[in-house]
């Protein structure tokens, strides 16, 4: 009996010190297996994070005088004339949406009638920038007054445009930046101007509004030495000031003075701060061919288109967060447009 008891005890010692140790076993088997399955989790994340590819940038390049000279040239010699409607303006639209498709850009082209029952169109693309809820508009006009060549007012600023859409394109900027090409600036016969940045700007819900940070309109800038900027609209000063100091930074001539004849007056009378950069003499006279027949290519400085896209250019990826948050604060703090009136001279 005795030797039985033993037995059954021994028998139970056993038993137990290999289920501990089968138990034992177990656990060390799956301790191993969950340590490799986490290190798998951990191998896979690091894996999937790093296979992400990053934003990339390109470096800005500078402006290129030959590619001016060829815009201007082509614009006002071989088209010549592009009065609003006539078939000059179109094949301006046309070239033009064809050498930002070169570019790389996407282009749209919108069209809209003009009080004599014909139609003229706006061009309109963007360089996507790091947020999408600020925008800065470079704005030019593709048409002339009846009889002009318009190689100054204004194949200069939209050759202007194209090179600032090349040398900005891809480069780190915060806002988007848009170019805008407005058919039907000059005053027509009916006594009506800005007909294409009045209807763009009526196209745009205000959301799309409230994002504009500024304006910017390239408008006669192959002639002078002094860069002019003339704004409009009450919450235009501001910005005109900043790039007058950023201009003389640079080491340029600058100035302001308030004028509303070019495409930035529709945005400055709707409360956005907007800006027409001109070119002058240093006693702040306009150019004076301009809207004449003796306003051709060789009358225009492509150097100094160069240097104004260079400025722009350098301007645009300026604009940090900080300056953008800034400006539209400023924006929201500027009263109610005040009521129209007239200045600065036409073109």
């Amino acid at each position: 009996m005795r030797r039985r008891k033993l037995w059954l005890v021994l028998t139970l010692v056993i038993g137990l010190a290999i289920g501990g140790g089968a138990g034992y076993l177990v656990r060390v088997k799956l301790t191993a297996s969950n340590k490799a399955k986490a290190e798998q989790q951990v191998k896979t994340k690091t894996v999937t994070k790093s296979s992400t590819p990053s934003k990339t940038y390109v470096k800005a390049s500078a402006a290129d005088t030959a590619r001016i000279g060829q815009v201007v040239s082509y614009l006002s010699s071989n088209i010549g004339p592009r009065p609003a409607g006539k078939a000059g303006e179109k094949q301006a639209g046309s070239y033009l949406v064809t050498e930002l498709e070169k570019i790389g850009y996407k282009v749209g082209m919108d069209q809209f009638p003009l009080p004599n029952g014909s139609t003229s169109q706006n061009l309109v693309t963007a360089d996507p920038g790091q947020s999408s809820a600020y925008t800065f508009f470079i704005c030019a006009h593709m048409d002339t007054v009846s009889g002009s060549p318009g190689a100054n007012a204004n194949a200069s600023g939209c050759a202007a445009l194209l090179e600032i859409a090349r040398v900005v394109k891809g480069t780190k900027h915060y806002p988007e930046i848009r170019f805008l090409v407005f058919g039907a600036e000059e005053e027509n016969s009916g006594g009506t101007a800005r007909v294409g940045s009045t209807y763009y700007l009526g196209t745009q819900p205000q959301v799309e509004r409230a994002k504009i940070i500024g304006v910017l309109s390239m408008d006669n800038i192959g002639v002078g030495p002094q860069i002019t900027y003339r704004d409009w609209g009450p919450a235009s000063p501001a910005l005109a000031d900043t790039l007058v100091a950023y201009t003389k930074a640079k080491g340029l001539q600058s100035a302001r003075l308030q004028g509303r004849t070019s495409d930035h007056e529709p945005f400055g009378d709707s409360g956005i701060g907007a800006v027409w950069s001109e070119r002058m003499t240093l006693a702040g006279k306009s150019d004076t061919e301009v809207g004449s027949s003796g306003d051709t290519p060789a009358h225009v400085f492509v150097n100094l288109v160069a240097e104004s896209v260079n400025l722009t250019r350098d301007y645009l990826l300026s604009l940090d967060q900080t300056a953008c948050k800034s400006m539209a604060a400023a924006k929201s703090a500027v009263p109610a447009p005040a009521t129209k009136s007239s200045g600065g001279t036409g073109n």
